[in-house]
């Protein structure tokens, strides 16, 4: 005994969800993080900021920390993309202590992301994070 033929709605639900899938993967450079966009941003604005000789002197830290994020956060503004970004910024002395961190989103992994970047000087690193969230 044979099936019977599809119904116009059965026939218009698999139309609908073969354009579905196609159209899923397509990825919008304007809603999309680029996480070599984005490190190569952060490099820029902390080898400027923090130069290779520059020694770990803990008054100079707040201002390096807010400098760092603040123009992180206006460059990856003026890419004008339809994203959401946090930018953190960790500055610590190279005196043998070590540091463990994670993190964990739940997120669109076609669109959002994130990036870490560490420059290393003779006296101390600097860690940046910064996610990018699409909306």
């Amino acid at each position: 005994m044979e099936d019977p033929p599809p119904s116009r709605f059965e026939e218009l639900t698999q139309e609908t969800n073969r354009f579905s899938g196609e159209f899923s993967s397509f990825k919008d450079p304007k809603k999309t993080f680029n996480e070599d966009e984005v490190k190569i941003i952060v490099k820029e604005i902390v080898e400027s900021t923090i130069l290779q000789d520059s020694a770990y002197l803990h008054s100079r830290i707040s201002n390096w920390n807010a400098i760092i994020v603040e123009n992180t956060v206006k460059r990856l503004a003026a890419l004008n993309k339809s994203i959401k970004y946090i930018v953190t910024c960790t500055i610590f002395e190279k005196n043998g202590a070590g540091i463990h961190a994670t993190t964990t989103c739940h997120w669109d992994s076609k669109h959002d992301g994130s990036t870490t970047y560490r420059h290393d000087t003779n006296s101390m690193y600097v860690i940046v994070n910064v996610w990018g969230l699409s909306v």
